[in-house]
């Protein structure tokens, strides 16, 4: 049972409502008895969404006439909109960071009575650590790649804004759960039993449960501080992919064997699918830019300062958050 909030009846806008981490917030949102407004593109898939309880606004974040009319009455703002594959840089850029501008400024020139915005960065945006290191909110941001940079940018346009709007921005890690179609690749590896690792080299990573990022989001939307407003937030743990993979094996109730794939495969694999990605058109599964993601070997962030400033803690560890989302893949059909 959900602990009382002030967020609970209050309006609320969703951006990205159709996604992973949207979608998500969504619902929780409406179990709160928020009233939910979302922007959705006329392409958006809305099998995630109660359309008979969500108020759309169908358009572009780049359009402010197709949803501004919501602010006046909007309580609570949740930027989660975002792209995490593109063709290039200028599509990153346009999507996770230069769509914040009119967004946010129509929330300043509309927004009568806004409590609280959250918007939703990344990992990505400060970049790797070395082994055995967390980066913090402290570190120097050095993104690697064009998402890490397009998120980095988005942040920066959002504080910009955060003297006239009260603005948290978050910085999850991998998040995974129920509707993930990443993560879910690998699980789908496991079922086969095949553990996949890239290369021989320990590698660690931080990780999130969608529903306790949504918890997160919420608790920081109700509570906005100016002086403190950015943040990571991860389940509090460190983990290696062998960790990860026991507990997906665990999860689904198979014995996975270890598959080790070359870097440099990876790497040719990488170059073949942007060939034939550009060759149908399409956005590529996996880019050169992904790659270099992938070579690093340590993406661990520590989020004791959320922790400690919205006396928070979350639900899932990932025994038990791959146990419920297994389960749900299984109950769809996807596994």
């Amino acid at each position: 049972m959900n602990e009382a909030s002030p967020i609970d009846g209050s309006s609320t806008l969703v951006t990205g409502g159709t996604g992973f981490i949207g979608s998500h917030l969504v619902d929780a949102l409406l179990e709160r008895g928020c009233k939910v407004h979302c922007v959705v593109r006329e392409t958006s898939n809305l099998q995630w969404l109660d359309t008979q309880r969500v108020t759309l606004h169908t358009g572009d974040l780049h359009q402010p006439d197709t949803y501004k009319d919501c602010l006046g009455e909007v309580d609570y703002v949740f930027h989660c909109a975002g792209i995490t594959r593109a063709n290039d840089r200028h599509e990153y850029i346009h999507n996770n960071a230069r769509a914040g501008i009119p967004f946010y400024q129509s929330c300043v020139d509309h927004g009568k009575q806004i409590k609280g915005v959250v918007h939703v960065s990344s990992l990505a945006a400060v970049g790797p650590t070395l082994p055995n290191q967390k980066v913090d909110e402290d570190t120097p941001c050095h993104p690697l790649t064009y998402y890490g940079k397009s998120k980095l940018a988005g942040e920066e346009i959002a504080l910009g804004y955060a003297s006239e709007l009260p603005m948290v921005v978050l910085r999850p890690p991998v998040v995974y759960g129920e509707r993930e179609v990443n993560f879910f690749t690998y699980l789908k590896a496991i079922k086969w039993r095949m553990a996949i690792k890239i290369g021989t080299m320990p590698r660690t990573l931080s990780l999130i449960h969608a529903k306790d990022l949504v918890d997160a989001m919420i608790r920081a939307a109700v509570a906005p501080d100016p002086d403190r407003n950015v943040f990571f937030i991860t389940d509090g743990h460190e983990y290696t992919w062998d960790d990860v993979a026991q507990s997906a094996m665990q999860a689904l109730g198979v014995k996975a064997q270890t598959v080790i794939i070359p870097v440099s495969l990876m790497g040719f694999a990488a170059m073949t699918s942007e060939f034939m990605a550009k060759m149908s058109g399409r956005t590529p599964l996996l880019d050169r830019q992904r790659m270099i993601d992938l070579r690093q070997s340590s993406w661990t962030a520590s989020s004791e300062r959320f922790f400690d400033h919205y006396s928070f803690k979350p639900r899932f560890d990932l025994s038990q958050g791959l146990k419920q989302a297994c389960a749900w893949y299984k109950r769809q059909g996807w596994l």
